[in-house]
């Protein structure tokens, strides 16, 4: 009997991490075809571009199955769980009846300067609305150009920070060169914001260049 009331805390302890373990969302992606679908509601659920991220993970809430490989999905802090999730690299899920912001449509309140992307050290914290209003209107109304072979003198990682979308990031490249690009007869100075997914590499003006202080 002792010996009973010795085992039967250790085993509520393991019957309670098993209940536990078993429960949370599983969601499922065929190998090559970027479907995903919790078969539990039927409902669908998509991988929004790179240029998206988690600015943090909250508690995990199950697993995305590809194939035999489990990734890890957590909830974002300050985003509907229905709606938002992440995997374990901070790469967004959204789920279907959910439109991606646009970067203007997040109207961003601050864009967070980093020294690279595999660094977590920051430059520079930009938060005049104007400022970057007219950063955000250079990006999205510039033609794109081709990237340059040529190697830069500066890249940045820049994160927009948005209160309306407030554990989202809206990820961009800034990359400066040390002369003027000039193809094709034209000139498109020496600024420049890049979205690595898209490929799209838009001329911008001097306005990060000044603010960074970049000598």
């Amino acid at each position: 009997m002792k010996l009973w009331k010795r085992i039967l805390p250790f085993l509520c302890l393991v019957i309670s991490f098993l209940m536990l373990a078993s429960c949370g969302m599983t969601l499922h992606e065929g190998v090559g075809e970027g479907d995903i679908m919790d078969k539990s509601n039927d409902t669908a659920w998509y991988h929004a571009s790179a240029c998206y991220e988690a600015v943090e993970l909250e508690k995990k809430v199950g697993k995305l199955v590809v194939g035999k490989q489990d990734i890890e999905i957590y909830r974002i802090p300050k985003m509907d769980a229905e709606k938002w999730l992440a995997t374990e690299d901070k790469n967004i899920l959204y789920s279907e009846g959910v439109t991606l912001p646009t970067l203007e449509e997040m109207d961003p309140s601050a864009a967070i300067f980093y020294m690279d992307a595999a660094t977590p050290q920051q430059l520079h914290t930009m938060v005049d609305k104007a400022l970057i209003s007219k950063i955000i209107k250079d990006y999205t109304e510039n033609q794109p150009v081709l990237y340059p072979a040529t190697t830069p003198y500066k890249t940045h990682r820049v994160c927009f920070k948005s209160d309306d979308y407030a554990g989202i990031y809206y990820v961009l490249t800034y990359v400066e060169y040390a002369s003027d690009y000039v193809t094709d007869g034209f000139n498109y100075g020496k600024y420049f914001l890049y979205d690595r997914f898209d490929q799209r590499f838009v001329p911008v003006g001097e306005e990060i260049h000044v603010a960074l202080g970049i000598q």
